[in-house]
């Protein structure tokens, strides 16, 4: 057994940076946590490439189908992160939020206290400060909660297209949209993936030709922008400096400064097929992380699941922003006459581009005000006072969400594919 330096005396290991740590970590988590990741993501990709037979045959039926297998593989996903921090790295989220978010509201739970589901909106575009490359899970498990996260839609970063498998995966299923970070190369691949976000979002699931299917009700979309574009770090602070003296404006100390160009065409693309449009403003903020210091050096996804240390508490302050199109509405650039300029969907003027970037940028220095705040009390502050939050431990809210966790979406389609084959055959002897 290695013992600690004298930097770990008497201190917990999450407040220690990865590099300064000793050896350590069960062995368990080394050999049970990739085990556990190859069968969820085989069973997840058995699903898809199951099912994907059923879009040969004629009518909507395979259609309906395959969307509705699609969706259950990304609630799915999302239940395979919850398993792994329920077996490798425990974690609970602390809730704030501002108006007009109500706290008593946000979490139901059952008669023994536990959380049944998160009362957030189907259709929202959520944007979140980015420390840590655990963020993005964050946010697909409060899609899970709300039970929307079949409608999960990420903007990525390109590279992570490259993932062998995965990235093709997250692409031609799940439809995310990766980014170069570059407005014009961006520009023409975002606006047709934009289109097809709203025309599916103004379609019905046709089950009624699916056996034993849910009632139908319309697709959700949970779109999950980091507006920073990547965490921050060294090098990506020189840019943000750069940024900041060009706009004669400070730098900030936890965040980087944010794009506004891809958001502003986002919700301008998607509010003309999606009026009830919602943008959700997520700060996170990660325990025992010193003020102007990288979270991602303390909780990195090696130290988190294969060394087994998490972040005790993930602290979630919540701002809801609704009736975008509305003249009332505190987002500015968003109501314009139109949002057809020179014939291109989402396109703002320069003026308009101006007036929202300026209004993002005032949402992120009140974001760094919360977390200077966060850094030296510990807690986030909302709308309920010092010690209003809701306190929800990651886990399954059901014992069947474990089945799909570890794959149970491919032996699901198996049985669909397999009573569609009895089905075909019999249509074809009559």
């Amino acid at each position: 057994m290695t013992s600690s330096p004298p930097a770990a005396a008497g201190r917990a290991m999450h407040t220690i940076p990865i590099a300064d740590r000793p050896p350590h970590g069960p062995i368990a988590s080394k050999i049970l946590f990739p085990l556990l990741m190859i069968v969820g993501l085989l069973g997840i990709a058995s699903t898809t490439l199951l099912a994907t037979p059923l879009l040969l045959l004629p009518g909507k039926w395979g259609v309906s189908v395959m969307d509705m297998v699609v969706g259950f593989t990304k609630d799915g996903f999302g239940r395979l992160l919850i398993a792994i921090m329920v077996l490798f790295a425990p974690a609970t989220l602390h809730f704030t939020v501002d108006a007009p978010l109500d706290l008593v509201d946000l979490v139901e739970r059952d008669g023994r206290g536990r959380v049944k589901r998160l009362n957030l909106p189907d259709r929202l575009v959520a944007i979140a400060n980015h420390q840590a490359y655990t963020d993005w899970m964050y946010l697909w498990i409060m899609a899970c909660y709300s039970g929307h996260a079949s409608g999960v839609v990420i903007l990525l970063k390109y590279s992570l297209r490259k993932v062998p498998i995965l990235g093709w995966g997250m692409q031609r299923f799940f439809r995310f949209i990766f980014m170069k970070r570059s407005w014009a190369a961006d520009k023409g691949h975002l606006t047709e993936a934009l289109s097809q976000l709203g025309h599916d979002a103004n379609i019905t699931p046709d089950y009624d030709v699916i056996p034993l299917a849910p009632p139908p009700k319309r697709s959700p979309l949970w779109l999950l922008i980091f507006p920073e574009g990547t965490i921050a770090s060294d090098e990506e602070r020189v840019k943000s400096v750069k940024y900041a003296a060009r706009e004669d404006t400070d730098d900030f100390v936890t965040m980087l400064h944010p794009r506004s160009t891809g958001l502003l065409f986002c919700l301008r693309a998607l509010l003309p097929h999606i009026p009830d449009l919602k943008l959700l403003d997520v700060t996170i903020g990660y325990q025992d992380v010193p003020f102007g210091k990288y979270p991602q050096d303390y909780y990195g996804l090696a130290s988190i699941f294969y060394r087994s240390v998490p972040p005790p508490t993930v602290h979630i302050h919540l701002r809801l922003y609704s009736d975008l199109a509305a003249k009332s509405s505190p987002i500015p650039s968003l109501t314009s006459a139109s949002v057809v300029s020179g014939g291109q969907v989402g396109m703002a003027s320069s003026e308009e581009a101006r007036a929202f970037e300026l209004w993002l940028r005032g949402v992120w220095e009140k974001k760094e005000e919360r977390l200077k705040q966060f850094c030296a009390d510990q807690r986030f502050i909302g709308d309920g006072g010092d010690q209003a939050k809701e306190v929800v431990r990651v886990r399954q809210t059901s014992s069947v969400h474990w089945l799909s966790a570890v794959g149970g979406g491919g032996m699901f389609t198996l049985a669909i594919g397999l009573w569609s084959l009895r089905k075909i055959v019999g249509w074809w002897r009559l």
